[in-house]
């Protein structure tokens, strides 16, 4: 491995890789050294010829991160989901999810003025400004609308469905409302073969160096000296992007300073390979924080005519009553335990870093890019910046950071606008 680069990325997840090839794109000698394997929580498991993504598992056609990734070459191939066909598990039994007109006029989930009110509601959600409720909990925003209780239930749902948060009581409005217009706008993909295929086309635009620990980051003058447990580098810029705050911090030299964080946002996962496509296959949970989808196929992620379903439950408790809530979840889906040929369970799943509260500012309060409190450093993660959740927020985070070290490099003409 040479010693000398222009820009070092520490870390390969969906950030640090999007960093990485943002800025070798740009014209800057760069290399991502991750400390165990390439992907984050991008990664995918093959088991007996099924595909189970390890993190999130939809992806936002409309949101910052298709473009940034588009831009760099990468287009996501998946097929969209099939929201329409989700059905509403309330009070105890399945009704129509309430996606549109027709499906509004039929479900049994709400009386006849709650659906005049959701109607409203729908009506007013594309033209609301989220940077204008950046300082309201969804609590709040929920209560300034008078939501009746069929309805509130209902939205926080989506809410949950949305953002993977399931505690609403400090979640920023302006989080939450920005999630529901992307979703709204075009929907989401659930991606061939799994996450697998962004990691890989971003992985081929950037050298990688993986099970390359970085131990230390020490400024030097102009510079900063990269220490590995193998080797001593020497950049001019590092971006650093480990997946975490607290594995961020760590690497910094000094307190970068940030106010506290919000808590993780987290998941128990439940993944099945089954031999048959079950039938109803959808179900978002309005009583309990739940979700569970077949989501291959549509997507290509399990042997012809067979099925993988993924369950969830927002915000990881017990390993053992999530999995218990996971496994009766799964029976609406229309799942028989005579149907499961392989499967995985994820007792805690970190899905975001932080969650975007209200005190906090929400989304535009999280730290920036350039807030690492040390010259030549960048931070990136789905915790960073002022756009987007999730794998947006990774994604557009790593894509700015890379952008702020290519405008100090010789290479910066050849950044593209």
């Amino acid at each position: 491995m040479r010693t000398d680069w222009d820009v070092i990325v520490v870390g390969a997840g969906l950030a640090g890789l999007t960093a990485g090839a943002t800025a070798a794109t740009g014209g800057a000698d760069t290399i991502v050294l991750e400390a165990h394997q390439t992907g984050g929580r991008a990664r995918t498991v093959a088991k007996a010829g099924y595909v189970f993504n390890m993190g999130a598992h939809a992806f936002y056609r409309g949101g910052p991160g298709a473009k940034i990734l588009c831009s760099l070459g990468v287009e996501p191939d998946g097929a969209p989901g099939p929201f329409p066909r989700y059905k509403l598990l309330k009070d105890g039994e399945l009704h129509v999810m309430p996606t549109g007109p027709s499906s509004l006029m039929s479900t049994t989930a709400m009386g006849a003025a709650s659906k005049a009110q959701f109607v409203r509601l729908l009506g007013l959600l594309p033209a609301m400004r989220p940077a204008k409720l950046s300082g309201t909990t969804v609590d709040e925003w929920i209560a300034e609308h008078n939501m009746r209780p069929d309805v509130a239930v209902i939205v926080r749902a989506l809410i949950r469905l949305s953002t993977y948060v399931a505690d609403t009581a400090e979640l920023s409005a302006d989080a939450a409302i920005g999630q529901l217009q992307i979703g709204g706008r075009a929907g989401v993909l659930y991606l061939h073969g799994g996450w697998a295929q962004l990691f890989e086309g971003l992985s081929r635009r950037v050298q990688v160096e993986n099970r390359c620990k970085v131990a230390s980051l020490e400024p030097d003058g102009h510079d900063v000296v990269v220490r590995t447990t193998d080797a001593v580098l020497r950049t001019r810029r590092v971006i650093v992007a480990p997946g975490t705050p607290t594995a961020t911090r760590a690497l910094l030299p000094a307190d970068p300073g940030w106010p506290e964080l919000g808590r993780p946002v987290t998941a128990a996962c439940l993944d099945l390979g089954l031999t048959r496509v079950p039938s109803p296959g959808y179900a978002l949970s309005a009583d309990q924080p739940l979700l569970g989808v077949v989501a291959g196929p549509p997507a290509r992620l399990a042997p012809e005519g067979r099925a993988v379903v993924q369950a969830i439950r927002y915000g990881a408790t017990d390993a053992d009553s999530d999995r218990r809530s996971l496994d009766d979840h799964v029976g609406r889906l229309g799942v028989d335990t005579a149907d499961i040929e392989t499967s995985r369970f994820q007792a805690r799943l970190v899905v975001a870093g932080s969650t975007p509260r209200a005190a906090d500012g929400g989304v535009p309060g999280r730290p920036r890019v350039t807030d690492s409190g040390q010259p030549g450093i960048y931070i990136a993660g789905d915790w960073v910046g002022p756009e987007g959740l999730l794998a947006d927020a990774a994604i557009a985070s790593g894509h700015q950071a890379a952008r702020e070290a290519l405008r100090n490099l010789e290479q910066a003409p050849a950044l593209r606008p």
